[in-house]
């Protein structure tokens, strides 16, 4: 009786450290992941930086996310046209008004994919059209192998 006893604690012990040490590698992959996640993003920030807004002034005086870029309507009609060069897709574009935010579209409420120009372009047009001195920023989706180095 003592033996079985001393066989079902023992094979106890050794299951809880088993789970143990899978729950740790479990934990150690998704650290890794995010990781990961974390150095790909900085790398699209840098692409963004240094292929769409090269040369442009960011307008961004504080009044949202330091990672966020604002850009006057010609400035943004730039941007426009290189992302369009560079094949990057825009899922949304978020005009503001001195500072307090003013509209948003998104490809979807066109039925369109964010890498198609005819989307981005229209919704740019008509926020253009309203005559308002919008600031203009927008949600990229940026293929990884343009940021592969």
């Amino acid at each position: 009786m003592r033996k079985a006893v001393f066989i079902t604690i023992f094979s106890l012990l050794i299951i809880s450290c088993l789970n143990k040490e899978k729950k740790q590698t479990e934990n150690e992959i998704k650290t890794e992941l995010n990781k990961e996640n974390q150095n790909l993003e900085l790398k699209k920030e840098e692409f963004l930086k240094s292929k769409i807004f090269f040369g442009l002034k960011n307008l961004n005086d504080g009044f949202d996310s330091e990672s966020i870029h604002y850009f006057s309507e010609s400035d943004f009609e730039i941007v426009l046209n290189r992302v369009e060069k560079n094949e990057i897709g825009i899922y949304g574009i978020e005009p503001w008004l001195n500072g307090d935010f003013y509209s948003v579209r998104v490809h979807e409420q066109l039925n369109a994919e964010p890498n198609d120009p005819k989307w981005y372009r229209e919704a740019f047009s008509e926020f253009k059209k309203r005559g308002k001195n919008l600031q203009y920023s927008a949600t990229y989706e940026i293929p990884n192998e343009l940021i592969v180095e």
